[in-house]
């Protein structure tokens, strides 16, 4: 018993961990996601940084401007942001030297010409240009047309968000999808893809770091839309290598762990990797098992 229950309240804890943990209460659940937003803001300022590097300032403006909403103190991002700012619109690649690229055109600044171009944008389903066109004609001139031009802002922002997220875009097209939602709420579709968007984020934001979380954000988003990106082969992944940490500290509960990869997919790895901690789970167990002593049989007494 002073082996036995230890090792039952290991597995059940490892259980409780992986797939009610991050549900444990609301202080956790804040805690957890203000992590991931300080993660997401990282990983989209790094990815900025290269962008800008890589010559493609206006990808690295999305980014900064998506941190620029919910984070306009975080460190660095005024400075990269006005340097970003200054270059300007990116020079064509590969453009042949005899044929210079042709010079950004100013947006007009007559309502009326603004509202025909956004028209021929709309038409067009050029959602960018929607998305400036409309963003710029409600600033000059905000009664304008407000109603046409606040509903066609509203349906470039959600299909911009929308087709972002699906070209695995998330940072901005989440972004986009909750300036939409400001506007209107959105319909089914795009409400669906904004929350896995989020979920899948979250999820990725513990890779390495927490494994129970992890796998609890990859099992809602599984269980809800198991063909979101790679929801599946990430879910499997995260089971596998917890499984591998735990192997040299509790093999029951990584045995558990690889199966529940092997339910994903069958894979010879995985089905090895299985079996050698259902091996070492076996060992655990006879060793926490306690010998049994024989008794010696009595010796009969002889009769006088």
């Amino acid at each position: 018993m002073s082996i036995g229950l230890p090792l039952a309240a290991v597995l059940l804890a490892a259980a409780l961990a992986g797939y009610g943990g991050y549900y444990a209460g609301t202080e956790n659940r804040q805690r957890a996601a203000a992590t991931e937003l300080a993660r997401d803001f990282a990983e989209q300022f790094g990815m900025a940084q290269r962008d800008f590097e890589g010559g493609q300032p206006l990808l690295a403006l999305q980014r900064l401007q998506y941190i620029e909403r919910y984070a306009p103190q975080y460190a660095g991002l005024a400075e990269l942001l006005a340097r970003v700012r200054a270059a300007g619109q990116p020079t064509a690649i590969a453009a042949p030297a005899t044929q210079p690229a042709a010079p950004a055109t100013a947006l007009p600044t007559d309502p009326a010409e603004l509202f025909a171009k956004l028209q021929a944008a709309y038409k067009a389903d050029d959602w960018p240009a929607v998305v400036q066109l409309a963003t710029a004609l409600h600033a000059s001139a905000p009664e304008y047309e407000s109603g046409t031009v606040g509903a066609q802002l509203f349906v470039g922002l959600r299909n911009r968000g929308t087709e972002a997220i699906e070209n695995r875009s998330l940072g901005p097209g989440i972004m986009w999808l909750e300036r939409a939602q400001e506007l209107a709420p959105l319909d089914s579709g795009a409400s669906a893809l904004l929350q896995w968007a989020k979920i899948y984020t979250l999820a990725n934001s513990w890779w390495g770091i927490n494994w129970p979380y992890a796998i609890g954000q990859y099992s809602e988003l599984y269980r809800a839309a198991p063909n979101f990106m790679d929801t599946r082969v990430r879910l499997r992944q995260a089971y596998a290598e917890y499984g591998a940490q735990l192997l040299s500290s509790d093999a029951c509960a990584a045995q558990l762990q690889f199966a529940a990869a092997l339910e994903l997919e069958a894979m010879p790895e995985l089905e090895a990797q299985r079996l050698a901690a259902e091996q070492a789970c076996a060992l655990l167990a006879a060793a926490a098992t306690p010998a049994v002593e024989e008794t010696p049989a009595a010796t009969p007494t002889p009769t006088p």
